[in-house]
């Protein structure tokens, strides 16, 4: 009689946040409504239903909605009789990467790839992730634990980053008198010595490439670490001459990263280049580019095993 093997557990492994459960904390935050119109709420209904809103908020989910939906996708994707997919995260949102793998182990899944859902190559995805791995390792040592690439500088993640800008639909500016616009991607900050973005540098050559004659593209970080807005702020402006700005943050979903440090610091931008239209894209939220790239990092462990 065949025994059939457990399936794979894969443990889908964010960084994990409270914020970005209002409209508020998103992108669509920098066009502020009116006070007049922001007081037809009448103490009810969702900032995002005013007429002085975007037309193009993507009324995004907040990171346990959304992180949520990404593992409900992946399941799907990677099949029950393949994968059993847990969500977990670094902090704030539990199961924690410890207690999901023995949750797996209880299940009889013995065979466990971490995934690291992160956009960069930070502390978290590498110092963090080595010593997590370590830890977790000595809790349960009856457990394969294979760790799986991140998400990387994939081009479908390029073809997202356009996708979003062109959600803007009118409220993006296009090139004129010759000028470019140009593009602001912006991940989340960490430290420089924890991650060069080469990386996102790669992304950016992407992003212009797909986007065309007429647009500059340039990278940053939203804090702490090189290069910076500002650096590449000035980089479009005065070596490659635009005259608008989009800023695409590279993040997934809504909060204070978001708001307090990409829109904080576009608005100062906005008072050092007062002659420079700013605006901004939407987060990216979840998306099916996303979860096949998600899903083919799993399948790259499997085909070495």
């Amino acid at each position: 009689m065949n025994e059939t093997k457990a399936p794979w557990g894969v443990i889908l492994l964010g960084h994990g946040s409270q914020r970005g459960a209002s409209p508020r904390e998103c992108s669509c935050a920098w066009q502020q409504p009116t006070a007049e119109e922001g007081s037809q709420l009448n103490g009810g209904g969702s900032v995002a239903d005013l007429p002085g809103w975007p037309v193009w908020c993507r009324r995004c989910p907040n990171t346990p909605q959304g992180l949520g939906e990404v593992a409900r996708r992946l399941q799907d994707r990677l099949g029950e009789e393949q994968a059993s997919v847990l969500l977990s995260c670094l902090e704030f949102i539990e199961p924690f990467p410890d207690e999901a793998v023995k949750l797996l182990s209880r299940q009889g899944v013995n065979r466990v790839i971490m995934l690291p859902y992160l956009l960069g190559h930070g502390k978290h995805a590498t110092i963090e992730m080595d010593e997590m791995l370590d830890d977790v390792r000595a809790q349960s040592p009856q457990v394969e634990l294979l760790l799986a690439d991140g998400l990387g500088a994939d081009p479908r993640l390029a073809d997202l980053i356009v996708e979003r800008i062109g959600n803007m639909g009118q409220a993006a500016p296009e090139p004129r008198d010759g000028a470019p616009v140009g593009i602001l991607l912006v991940k989340a900050g960490t430290r420089t010595q924890y991650d060069d973005c080469l990386w996102l540098a790669e992304l950016g050559r992407m992003v212009e490439s797909r986007m065309g004659g007429g647009y500059a593209v340039d990278v940053a970080q939203s804090h702490y670490g090189d290069p910076t807005m500002e650096f590449a702020a000035a980089r479009l402006v005065e070596e490659r001459g635009v005259k608008s700005i989009i800023c695409a943050p590279y993040i997934f979903f809504p909060g204070l990263i978001l708001t307090r440090n990409v829109l904080g610091t576009l608005a100062q931008l906005r008072e050092t280049y007062p002659s420079v239209s700013m605006t901004v894209a939407p987060p990216l939220g979840v998306d099916d580019r996303l979860i096949d790239v998600a899903a083919d990092r799993v399948r790259e462990v499997w085909g070495k095993g």
